[in-house]
């Protein structure tokens, strides 16, 4: 749910409690100023987005309301002025300078809180987003800085599907759209009326809760999305559990199928801004690794020391059954200062697995299908190692089902393979 800040500049304390009233049972936020200078601060700290001005105040309502809109230019809050007056001059003047509607103290209270509920709506639908109907980036920027300015906890969940760039690139646009109005239905459902979801980019959400229900609601998002996955590929695809984007003899890395990774980290005295939480919940969700399934990390618990300094990714096993080739790649490879060994048999490659504990394997798939070679393929898989397998014969489909990373088709070009053994263990 999100809450609109509103600002009512008054002289006249009854008038103010008044108004205040009305819009508080709107469930909105309400402050009262009865200065300029005071003002500005609320609207500065509190990010404003409306302004109720009554010609109360000392100065003309029309002059005031013009430093109003030129002071606040940037964030645009929308300007309602009250007045006593009648006079159709004194409407059109305020109207005129900046104003965006002009209210009669006569008004009675349903037609006050009817008209500010229609400006709050036109406010709120310019500030969605067309796609999921959730809010657009400035509105959560806004909504994570008020949860940084308030004593209240909260938690905040960001939310990336992995992959949808490939499935929008190979499915189009409108299954694209589709994803993200599935993925905004699941969020709608899962949240209470004091949540909020919005968007942070095209593709990627925040959601603001109770840290007692964070973790409650990143366990059901990454459950449910894994459940209606299925509804967005052919079967062949789903069972596969991955794309195929090109024919047999071009090269191609593995394109896995789409995940939602969630990271969540909760509101502490180490956070400063709206920003601090964006570059720590982009750190953190980087360690959701997984290439099968949806998965939250949550980052609970903060830990003062010094980091140990992981060893650099440089060391690549090769089976490749042409000895001229095996060596020639040795030789390239050490060439660009990254250590290689070479597997002469399946069984040499299970003992150098062990004791080399390579960063990358380059496999070659053999004359015809290695039973052997495809197990050893899995297990690379599951213990997420790039795994790079060859072929002389036209199998992209059988060698990605595997688990590999990379297709690639003989003859290749050796300064190719090593650019892609060079871009593997950089990851």
């Amino acid at each position: 749910m999100y809450k609109a800040s509103v600002l009512i500049i008054s002289t006249r304390k009854e008038l103010a409690i008044k108004y205040k009233k009305l819009i508080e049972a709107l469930k909105q936020d309400v402050f009262v100023s009865n200065d300029l200078s005071d003002a500005l601060a609320v609207i500065q700290k509190q990010h404003v987005e409306f302004i109720i001005i009554s010609d109360t105040i000392k100065e003309k309502l029309s002059d005031f309301i013009r430093k109003i809109r030129v002071l606040t230019y940037s964030s645009r809050p929308i300007i309602i002025a009250v007045s006593k007056s009648s006079d159709i001059e004194d409407r059109l003047e305020v109207l005129d300078v900046g104003a965006d509607d002009f209210l009669g103290e006569e008004i009675s209270k349903k037609e006050f809180q009817m008209r500010f509920k229609a400006h709050l709506r036109r406010y709120i639908e310019s500030f969605i987003n067309p796609i999921t109907r959730l809010f657009d980036k400035n509105i959560t920027i806004k909504t994570i800085k008020r949860t940084l300015e308030d004593d209240n906890s909260a938690s905040y969940l960001l939310l990336k599907i992995k992959d949808i760039d490939l499935y929008r690139k190979t499915h189009g646009e409108i299954a694209y759209e589709k994803v993200l109005q599935t993925l905004s239905a699941i969020i709608n459902s899962s949240l209470s009326d004091d949540d909020f979801a919005g968007h942070i980019n095209d593709d990627e959400l925040i959601i603001i809760t109770n840290p007692m229900q964070a973790e409650k609601i990143a366990s059901f998002l990454t459950f449910a999305f894994d459940n209606i996955l299925n509804k967005f590929y052919s079967t062949t695809e789903y069972n596969n559990n991955f794309t195929i984007q090109s024919s047999d003899n071009i090269q191609e890395v593995r394109s896995n199928l789409m995940h939602l990774n969630i990271a969540v980290i909760s509101k502490d005295n180490n956070i400063q801004n709206y920003i601090d939480i964006l570059n720590e919940l982009n750190e953190l969700i980087k360690l959701c690794s997984s290439p099968d399934t949806s998965v939250y990390v949550i980052d609970r618990i903060r830990l003062n020391g010094v980091v140990t300094k992981q060893n650099k990714k440089n060391k690549v096993l090769i089976l490749e059954l042409d000895n001229s080739l095996s060596y020639l790649l040795k030789s390239v490879c050490e060439l660009n200062n990254i250590q290689a060994e070479i597997a002469q048999n399946e069984n040499d490659f299970i003992n150098l697995y062990k004791t080399f504990k390579p960063d990358v394997v380059v496999m070659d798939w053999g004359e015809k299908k290695q039973s052997g070679f495809i197990k050893l393929a899995q297990k690379i898989s599951k213990d997420n190692i790039k795994l790079i397998f060859s072929s002389s014969f036209l199998n992209k489909k059988e060698i990605l089902k595997t688990g590999a990373d990379l297709y690639m088709p003989k003859p290749y070009e050796i300064n190719d393979m090593i650019g892609w053994i060079e871009k593997f263990l950089d990851n």
